[in-house]
């Protein structure tokens, strides 16, 4: 995540106009968060989906476990669904 925020900053002070700001500065001028206030806000979403009942994991209820007898097999089936 280091390199993550790393490249961030050096992106921001490649826009004309901004470079002399804060790093802080440059992002509210493009109306761009940090990262670490973007990982707080999407974990403050995730809370309330949670809360409303509407929260569902990445992926969740794509596969089905189907019980099977077979030894080979992994015992998942990919549900066929609208997405």
């Amino acid at each position: 995540m280091d390199l993550l925020e790393w490249v961030q900053r050096g992106t921001t002070k490649i826009m004309k106009g901004i470079k002399h700001l804060f790093y802080e500065a440059r992002l509210t001028e493009l109306g761009l968060f940090t990262l670490e206030k973007r990982r707080l806000w999407e974990d403050l979403v995730a809370v309330f989906r949670y809360l409303k009942g509407t929260y569902k994991k990445v992926g969740e209820g794509l596969f089905s476990r189907a019980c099977s007898d077979r030894t080979r097999s992994n015992g998942f089936k990919l549900k066929v669904g609208r997405f």
